[in-house]
């Protein structure tokens, strides 16, 4: 009778850790973001063609062009080696400018501006004064797309 009870008490310590495993490794698991660079996205173009994903890099400088009278725009996402076109409708977060590091997300169609349903801007944790030399501003770029990977 007492072995009975001990294996119960065993099973059922084995079974609950055992669900309690499962709970944290999927929610875990279904948390994590991934996102590709340009770079990632045009070389494996074929295999995400027409599924949702997220493509991470930099705004490129004076890329960005706003549809007056309207909330569409256009920009080019970067990651120092390809760029890939964006389309946007919608406003944008208040962090998002060019030179910014930014995540965006909707369908990739290869030959097609990525049209994007969402938009991340991203922020160094760096701080910057407003007086820095184009060094610095360099540095700090070379540091938020290391960042993004």
């Amino acid at each position: 009778m007492q072995n009975s009870r001990r294996l119960y008490l065993i099973l059922t310590i084995f079974v609950v850790v055992g669900a309690l495993g499962a709970l944290l490794w999927t929610s875990f698991t279904g948390s994590l973001v991934y996102f590709y660079t340009p770079t990632e996205i045009l070389q494996t173009g074929s295999d995400k063609s027409g599924h949702k994903v997220r493509i991470g890099g930099m705004v490129q400088e004076g890329s960005l062009v706003k549809q007056p009278g309207s909330l569409k725009m256009r920009f080019l996402v970067t990651d120092g080696t390809n760029r890939l076109a964006v389309t946007y409708e919608g406003m944008p977060p208040d962090l998002f400018r060019e030179g910014q590091g930014v995540v965006v997300e909707g369908v990739w169609r290869p030959g097609q501006d990525f049209n994007a349903g969402t938009v991340l801007a991203k922020h160094s944790e760096d701080y910057i004064p407003v007086k820095m030399t184009q060094e610095g501003i360099a540095r700090s770029k070379e540091n938020m797309l290391r960042t993004l990977k």
